[in-house]
């Protein structure tokens, strides 16, 4: 059985919280087959960064299923949010644009948030 592949795009704060929440229940819902989760939040999406206190629970949550949530390094510079804002666990990648089209080559399906 090949494994899936989702990337959950969130260029929308308002739209973090289901992204995560999307993120979630296809984990759940994979059960025992393999899969492999992206979130890639960039552009104003960023901005839940600055009150992240809302998300915590949920983002641990995500990560406890394997899920890997990105942040765009060009947007933590476009909104002045200081990389040390990015929770424990998160990751970052240099420019959110150009690791949305190489994930896709390598197979992801995009989803936008």
């Amino acid at each position: 059985m090949a494994k899936l592949k989702l990337l959950m795009h969130v260029p929308d704060s308002s739209r973090f919280e289901a992204a995560l929440k999307v993120a979630r229940n296809f984990a759940i819902a994979m059960g025992d087959r393999p899969y492999q989760v992206r979130i890639l939040i960039n552009f104003e999406g960023i901005n839940v960064l600055n009150n992240f206190t809302p998300y915590e629970e949920l983002f641990k949550e995500v990560l406890s299923y394997g899920v890997e949530v990105y942040f765009c390094e060009n947007a933590l510079k476009g909104f002045n949010i200081p990389k040390e804002k990015v929770p424990q666990g998160g990751k970052t990648v240099p420019a959110g644009i150009v690791a949305l089209v190489e994930w896709q080559d390598e197979g992801f399906r995009y989803v936008r948030a």
